[in-house]
C-alpha cells in the first residue's frame, strides 16, 4: 500500500512539474519593473509579463495577450467559446477586459507581451517577468 501511495505521490509531482512553465523559477527572480504612469510595459526579448501586482486600484488601458483566445487581455474574449463547445485549448464564458478596475492589492496572472495602465500617482503596479 506505501509503494501505491509513493506512486501516486511521484506522479502527481510529475504532473506539477509539467505544468511549471518557468521551470521552477520563483516569480520575481526574471526581473520586473515598476510604472505609475502611461507607458507601455514591454518585457525583455523572448520573454512576457507573467503576473501584474495592483500596489493601488488601477485600470489597465492595454493588456496585449500572447495568446488571445487563451490569456484574458482588452482586445479580445479569451475563453470565450459558447457553452458546450469547449475544447482542450479554449474554454467558454470569458469576456474582454474593458474599463476594469482591479483593486489595490491583487495580483494577476496571465502571459502578455506588454501592458499599459493609467496613470497613478499613489502606488502604480509592478509587472514579473517570465518565460
Amino acid at each position: 500500500m506505501l509503494t501505491l501511495a509513493g506512486d501516486h505521490l511521484k506522479n502527481q509531482k510529475n504532473k506539477n512539474m509539467a505544468a511549471n512553465i518557468d521551470h521552477g523559477v520563483l516569480l520575481g527572480a526574471l526581473g520586473s519593473v515598476h510604472t505609475d504612469d502611461t507607458g507601455a510595459v514591454v518585457p525583455p526579448s523572448g520573454m512576457v509579463i507573467a503576473a501584474i501586482q495592483f500596489i493601488s486600484k488601477n485600470t489597465p488601458t492595454a493588456l496585449v495577450a500572447e495568446n488571445p483566445d487563451k490569456f484574458c487581455n482588452t482586445a479580445h474574449a479569451a475563453n470565450s467559446l459558447s457553452a458546450g463547445s469547449e475544447t482542450v485549448d479554449e474554454g467558454s464564458g470569458g469576456i474582454a477586459i474593458s474599463n476594469c478596475e482591479f483593486p489595490a492589492g491583487i495580483t494577476i496572472y496571465g502571459r502578455w507581451t506588454s501592458a499599459t495602465f493609467a496613470a497613478d500617482s499613489t502606488g502604480g503596479v509592478i509587472c514579473y517577468f517570465g518565460y
